[in-house]
């Protein structure tokens, strides 16, 4: 297992499939959520012009050659929204094991390589964002001493 900074061009393939992983395994907890195989590519331009904006890091796990997941950590973030101030702060866009490497410590590797990261860079602090639906990546993050800071809630109208 390796942890290596993502290169675009090289991992392009190997990332299209990780994004389809992890819309699919969004969709399964919110149907709602647009099918990986629709949005990758756009996902991931989108992804790649936020890790421009805001001093992003894309970190990939590669086993035997092959990458199996990714965290995505932009180091200058602000949401956009008024009421969360003018301070930067960390955000961890994306973090997505495929379903056949899961449980083998690579999510908490990627987590700690993140932090590490973040700190060179200065972060004074980190947010991520779940489902809420998404227990086990609830109860990694908190894990890693992620809690609460904000919660939406939402209800149906039909």
């Amino acid at each position: 297992m390796t942890i290596r900074q993502l290169d675009w061009q090289a991992d392009y393939p190997g990332m299209r499939i990780c994004v389809v992983a992890l819309q699919q395994a969004e969709r399964a907890m919110d149907h709602r959520m647009p099918r990986g195989e629709d949005i990758v590519d756009q996902y991931l331009t989108a992804l790649k012009q936020d890790c421009q904006r805001y001093s992003g890091r894309i970190l990939v796990v590669e086993v035997d050659q092959e990458i199996v997941g990714y965290v995505c950590l932009h180091c200058r973030y602000r949401s956009g929204s008024p009421y969360d101030g003018p301070d930067e702060y960390g955000y961890i866009s994306d973090l997505v094991i495929r379903t056949p490497w899961r449980g083998r410590g690579y999510a908490t590797t990627l987590i700690e390589t993140a932090e590490q990261f973040a700190r060179t860079q200065q972060v004074k602090w980190l947010r991520i964002g779940v489902l809420a639906s998404n227990t086990p990546a609830l109860a990694l993050y908190r894990q890693h001493g992620f809690h609460d800071h904000e919660l939406q809630l939402e209800k149906p109208l039909d």
